[in-house]
Protein backbone atom coordinates (compact mmCIF):
# COMPACT_ATOMS: atom_id res chain seq x y z
CA UNK A 1 0.00 0.00 0.00
CA UNK A 2 1.33 3.44 -0.91
CA UNK A 3 1.78 5.79 2.06
CA UNK A 4 -0.83 8.47 2.49
CA UNK A 5 -0.03 12.11 1.87
CA UNK A 6 0.02 12.83 5.60
CA UNK A 7 2.39 9.96 6.27
CA UNK A 8 4.70 11.16 3.48
CA UNK A 9 4.76 14.70 4.90
CA UNK A 10 5.52 13.40 8.39
CA UNK A 11 8.29 11.24 6.96
CA UNK A 12 9.79 14.24 5.15
CA UNK A 13 9.68 16.31 8.32
CA UNK A 14 11.43 13.55 10.26
CA UNK A 15 14.04 13.23 7.52
CA UNK A 16 14.61 16.99 7.52
CA UNK A 17 14.93 17.05 11.28
CA UNK A 18 17.42 14.16 11.16
CA UNK A 19 19.49 15.94 8.52
CA UNK A 20 19.52 19.15 10.47
CA UNK A 21 20.41 17.28 13.64
CA UNK A 22 23.31 15.60 11.90
CA UNK A 23 24.38 18.93 10.52
CA UNK A 24 24.29 20.52 13.93
CA UNK A 25 26.10 17.52 15.34
CA UNK A 26 29.00 18.16 13.00
CA UNK A 27 28.93 21.95 13.42
CA UNK A 28 27.83 22.63 16.97
CA UNK A 29 31.40 22.52 18.33
CA UNK A 30 32.89 24.74 15.59
CA UNK A 31 32.54 28.08 17.46
CA UNK A 32 34.04 26.48 20.57
CA UNK A 33 36.90 25.08 18.47
CA UNK A 34 37.57 28.56 17.07
CA UNK A 35 37.57 29.96 20.60
CA UNK A 36 40.25 27.43 21.57
CA UNK A 37 42.23 28.39 18.46
CA UNK A 38 42.18 31.98 19.75
CA UNK A 39 43.82 30.84 22.98
CA UNK A 40 46.56 29.11 20.96
CA UNK A 41 47.06 32.23 18.85
CA UNK A 42 47.36 34.24 22.06
CA UNK A 43 50.31 32.09 23.11
CA UNK A 44 51.96 32.54 19.72
CA UNK A 45 51.33 36.29 19.87
CA UNK A 46 52.96 36.59 23.28
CA UNK A 47 55.96 34.54 22.15
CA UNK A 48 56.45 36.81 19.15
CA UNK A 49 55.95 40.00 21.14
CA UNK A 50 58.55 38.93 23.70
CA UNK A 51 61.23 39.15 20.97
CA UNK A 52 61.86 42.86 20.67
CA UNK A 53 62.51 43.61 17.01
CA UNK A 54 60.96 44.76 13.76
CA UNK A 55 60.17 41.39 12.22
CA UNK A 56 58.74 39.86 15.40
CA UNK A 57 56.63 42.98 16.00
CA UNK A 58 55.07 42.79 12.53
CA UNK A 59 54.41 39.08 12.99
CA UNK A 60 52.89 39.77 16.41
CA UNK A 61 50.62 42.39 14.85
CA UNK A 62 49.45 39.93 12.17
CA UNK A 63 48.87 37.19 14.77
CA UNK A 64 46.87 39.52 17.00
CA UNK A 65 44.70 40.62 14.06
CA UNK A 66 44.04 36.97 13.21
CA UNK A 67 43.13 36.18 16.82
CA UNK A 68 40.81 39.19 16.88
CA UNK A 69 39.13 37.96 13.70
CA UNK A 70 38.40 34.61 15.37
CA UNK A 71 36.59 36.54 18.10
CA UNK A 72 34.17 37.88 15.50
CA UNK A 73 33.98 34.59 13.61
CA UNK A 74 32.99 32.30 16.49
CA UNK A 75 30.30 34.72 17.65
CA UNK A 76 28.98 35.11 14.10
CA UNK A 77 28.72 31.35 13.57
CA UNK A 78 27.11 30.78 16.97
CA UNK A 79 24.43 33.41 16.34
CA UNK A 80 23.71 32.62 12.68
CA UNK A 81 23.46 28.86 13.04
CA UNK A 82 22.11 28.82 16.62
CA UNK A 83 25.18 27.02 17.92
CA UNK A 84 25.34 28.78 21.29
CA UNK A 85 26.47 26.52 24.14
CA UNK A 86 27.12 27.13 27.86
CA UNK A 87 30.81 26.43 27.22
CA UNK A 88 30.91 29.06 24.49
CA UNK A 89 29.00 31.60 26.57
CA UNK A 90 31.60 31.25 29.33
CA UNK A 91 34.77 30.66 27.33
CA UNK A 92 34.33 33.22 24.53
CA UNK A 93 34.58 36.30 26.78
CA UNK A 94 37.25 34.57 28.87
CA UNK A 95 39.39 33.99 25.76
CA UNK A 96 38.94 37.67 24.89
CA UNK A 97 40.16 38.65 28.34
CA UNK A 98 43.22 36.39 28.08
CA UNK A 99 44.11 37.86 24.68
CA UNK A 100 43.67 41.49 25.70
CA UNK A 101 45.17 41.35 29.19
CA UNK A 102 48.19 39.34 28.04
CA UNK A 103 48.98 41.98 25.42
CA UNK A 104 48.59 44.81 27.94
CA UNK A 105 50.87 43.14 30.48
CA UNK A 106 53.60 42.76 27.85
CA UNK A 107 53.15 46.41 26.91
CA UNK A 108 53.80 47.35 30.54
CA UNK A 109 56.94 45.23 30.50
CA UNK A 110 58.06 47.09 27.38
CA UNK A 111 57.28 50.49 28.98
CA UNK A 112 54.78 51.38 26.27
CA UNK A 113 51.80 52.20 28.52
CA UNK A 114 50.96 53.37 32.04
CA UNK A 115 50.44 50.53 34.50
CA UNK A 116 47.53 52.13 36.38
CA UNK A 117 45.21 51.96 33.36
CA UNK A 118 45.94 48.26 33.01
CA UNK A 119 45.22 47.92 36.73
CA UNK A 120 41.78 49.46 36.22
CA UNK A 121 41.05 47.16 33.27
CA UNK A 122 42.24 44.07 35.18
CA UNK A 123 40.08 45.01 38.19
CA UNK A 124 37.05 45.35 35.93
CA UNK A 125 37.66 41.97 34.31
CA UNK A 126 38.18 40.32 37.70
CA UNK A 127 34.89 41.74 38.94
CA UNK A 128 32.92 40.67 35.86
CA UNK A 129 34.48 37.19 35.86
CA UNK A 130 33.59 36.81 39.55
CA UNK A 131 29.98 37.66 38.77
CA UNK A 132 30.00 35.09 35.95
CA UNK A 133 31.41 32.42 38.27
CA UNK A 134 28.74 33.28 40.84
CA UNK A 135 26.07 32.92 38.18
CA UNK A 136 27.51 29.57 37.03
CA UNK A 137 27.39 28.30 40.62
CA UNK A 138 23.66 29.02 40.54
CA UNK A 139 23.12 27.29 37.23
CA UNK A 140 23.06 30.43 35.10
CA UNK A 141 25.14 31.43 32.08
CA UNK A 142 25.51 35.16 31.53
CA UNK A 143 25.90 36.09 27.88
CA UNK A 144 28.08 39.02 26.87
CA UNK A 145 26.29 42.37 26.91
CA UNK A 146 26.44 44.87 24.02
CA UNK A 147 28.47 47.27 26.16
CA UNK A 148 30.92 44.46 26.89
CA UNK A 149 31.31 43.70 23.19
CA UNK A 150 31.87 47.40 22.49
CA UNK A 151 34.49 47.46 25.22
CA UNK A 152 36.27 44.49 23.66
CA UNK A 153 36.25 46.10 20.21
CA UNK A 154 37.70 49.34 21.60
CA UNK A 155 40.39 47.43 23.49
CA UNK A 156 41.31 45.42 20.40
CA UNK A 157 41.51 48.58 18.28
CA UNK A 158 43.68 50.22 20.96
CA UNK A 159 46.02 47.24 21.09
CA UNK A 160 46.30 47.13 17.30
CA UNK A 161 47.10 50.84 17.36
CA UNK A 162 49.79 50.29 19.99
CA UNK A 163 51.26 47.45 17.95
CA UNK A 164 51.36 49.72 14.89
CA UNK A 165 53.20 52.31 16.98
CA UNK A 166 55.64 49.63 18.14
CA UNK A 167 56.24 48.51 14.55
CA UNK A 168 56.80 52.14 13.55
CA UNK A 169 59.37 52.63 16.30
CA UNK A 170 61.32 49.54 15.30
CA UNK A 171 61.12 50.45 11.59
CA UNK A 172 62.52 53.94 12.16
CA UNK A 173 65.27 52.61 14.41
CA UNK A 174 66.13 49.87 11.92
CA UNK A 175 66.34 52.35 9.03
CA UNK A 176 68.40 54.96 10.87
CA UNK A 177 70.38 52.93 13.38
CA UNK A 178 69.19 55.35 16.08
CA UNK A 179 66.41 55.37 18.68
CA UNK A 180 63.23 56.45 16.90
CA UNK A 181 62.82 59.64 18.95
CA UNK A 182 66.41 60.70 18.34
CA UNK A 183 66.09 60.03 14.63
CA UNK A 184 62.87 62.04 14.36
CA UNK A 185 64.17 64.92 16.49
CA UNK A 186 67.02 65.39 14.03
CA UNK A 187 64.44 66.19 11.35
CA UNK A 188 63.52 69.46 13.03
CA UNK A 189 60.42 70.74 14.81
CA UNK A 190 57.97 68.55 12.92
CA UNK A 191 60.07 65.49 13.61
CA UNK A 192 60.13 66.34 17.32
CA UNK A 193 56.33 66.68 17.32
CA UNK A 194 56.01 63.33 15.54
CA UNK A 195 58.27 61.74 18.15
CA UNK A 196 56.08 63.07 20.98
CA UNK A 197 52.92 61.84 19.25
CA UNK A 198 54.40 58.37 18.81
CA UNK A 199 55.46 58.39 22.46
CA UNK A 200 52.07 59.40 23.89
CA UNK A 201 49.73 57.68 21.42
CA UNK A 202 49.74 54.28 23.21
CA UNK A 203 48.63 55.92 26.47
CA UNK A 204 45.95 57.94 24.67
CA UNK A 205 44.55 54.83 22.97
CA UNK A 206 44.58 52.85 26.19
CA UNK A 207 42.90 55.67 28.12
CA UNK A 208 39.90 55.52 25.76
CA UNK A 209 39.78 51.74 26.21
CA UNK A 210 39.94 52.17 29.99
CA UNK A 211 36.92 54.50 29.96
CA UNK A 212 34.90 51.99 27.93
CA UNK A 213 36.02 49.23 30.28
CA UNK A 214 34.81 51.05 33.39
CA UNK A 215 31.46 52.02 31.84
CA UNK A 216 30.76 48.50 30.59
CA UNK A 217 31.74 47.03 33.97
CA UNK A 218 29.28 49.27 35.79
CA UNK A 219 26.59 48.37 33.23
CA UNK A 220 27.23 44.63 33.75
CA UNK A 221 27.10 44.77 37.54
CA UNK A 222 23.97 46.93 37.59
CA UNK A 223 22.13 44.60 35.22
CA UNK A 224 23.00 41.50 37.27
CA UNK A 225 22.78 43.08 40.71
CA UNK A 226 20.11 40.57 41.74
CA UNK A 227 22.80 37.89 41.92
CA UNK A 228 24.17 39.63 45.00
CA UNK A 229 20.84 39.39 46.80
CA UNK A 230 20.35 36.42 49.05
Amino acid sequence: MAPSRGQAERSQRRTGQTSRSRGLFTLHNLPNFITCIRLILTGIFLWLLSYEGKVSSYLALATFCLASFTDWLDGHLARRYHLTTPFGIFMDPLADKVLVLSALLVFIWQNLIQWWMVGVIVSREFLVTSVRVLAESRGMSLAAMPSGKQKTVVQIVAIIGILVVLCTQYTISDMTGLPYDTALSRLGARGAIAARVIHWLPDALLFVATVFSVVSGIDFVVKHRRLFQS
